[in-house]
């Protein structure tokens, strides 16, 4: 199995949430999901706000957490995700997330400017995954 696997880490601004061996991670891309799989092209890829997934070595069960921006390296069969945040599904207060939500939704029925628009887009955008994930509350 060593051979379908790589090396991962996972760093946020405030400590290392994961590091391991891995079969796959799937992030948030600026244009849609990247998965990333054991000897992939080395590169790096931005790393948008959303839902995380990762399966470790030897599990059946996709680990998920919420992520905030930042990048993935991949060099050499070693992944390090490199993010401002990180939460795992238990950590997420799923009524702080759904207040966020509706102050979000509230405000883009308001007019806005362009740029309060675009910033109201990514607090909503960040609500509803951390409502994803916390409502899965499965442990990384």
């Amino acid at each position: 199995m060593a051979s379908n696997t790589f090396s991962l880490k996972i760093i946020s601004a405030n400590r290392v949430f994961f590091t391991g061996r891995c079969q796959s991670i799937i992030v948030p891309g600026y244009d849609g999901q990247k998965e990333v799989l054991a000897h992939h092209e080395n590169m790096v890829i931005a790393v948008n706000e959303g839902e995380m997934r990762f399966l470790p070595e030897e599990e059946s069960e996709w680990q998920y957490a919420v992520v905030g921006i930042g990048f993935i390296e991949i060099i050499n069969n070693r992944v390090t995700l490199l993010v401002e945040s990180v939460e795992r599904p238990e950590e997420i207060d799923i009524a702080r997330a759904q207040e966020a939500k509706e102050r979000a939704l509230e405000k883009i029925r308001q007019k806005q400017s362009i740029q309060e628009y675009y910033h109201t887009q990514a607090s909503l955008s960040r609500a509803m995954a951390r409502l994803r994930v916390g409502h899965r509350q499965k442990h990384v």
